[in-house]
């Protein structure tokens, strides 16, 4: 097998390159493009148990706590607790982020449409059925 035919390579030189293209849009708003899809999460479910943030953006516990301190610094985030329940940790966006979320909700579009554009209404299908079948993790 040749090394330009290593899915991992191929995945990740496309990765890198859609990367680039969130950097150099988010720059001006100064988050990374962790921060940016974590806002993304939030805007489609505030308010929601770190648990089940974790496992909506795929992120193991100390990766997610790192984003959000900075998020949280940043004003852009803040952890709530509940008296009924003191354990379980909410996460919720502040005013600051919610006035962010036309622009950061347009650049998700904007970037999502640059690369879908590429595909034919076929060929999308067709990706995502085979990203689905990739994200399944080789140990089930």
């Amino acid at each position: 097998m040749l090394f330009q035919e290593c899915i991992c390579f191929s995945l990740g030189k496309i990765s890198r390159q859609m990367a680039k293209v969130y950097r150099d849009r988010l720059t001006q708003y100064g988050i990374s493009q962790p921060q940016f899809f974590l806002l993304i999460a939030l805007y489609e479910e505030d308010n929601i148990l770190i648990i089940r943030l974790a496992e909506k953006v795929a992120l193991d516990k100390s990766t997610l706590t790192g984003i959000l301190d900075r998020l949280e610094r940043d004003g852009l985030v803040k952890r709530v607790s509940r008296k009924e329940n003191r354990r379980s940790l909410y996460i919720c966006l502040t005013t600051k982020a919610h006035a962010l979320q036309n622009d950061l909700t347009r650049i998700y579009d904007e970037i999502n449409q640059l690369f879908f554009s590429r595909l034919s209404e076929q060929e999308r299908d067709v990706f995502d059925v085979v990203m689905k079948k990739l994200e399944v993790t080789i140990d089930e």
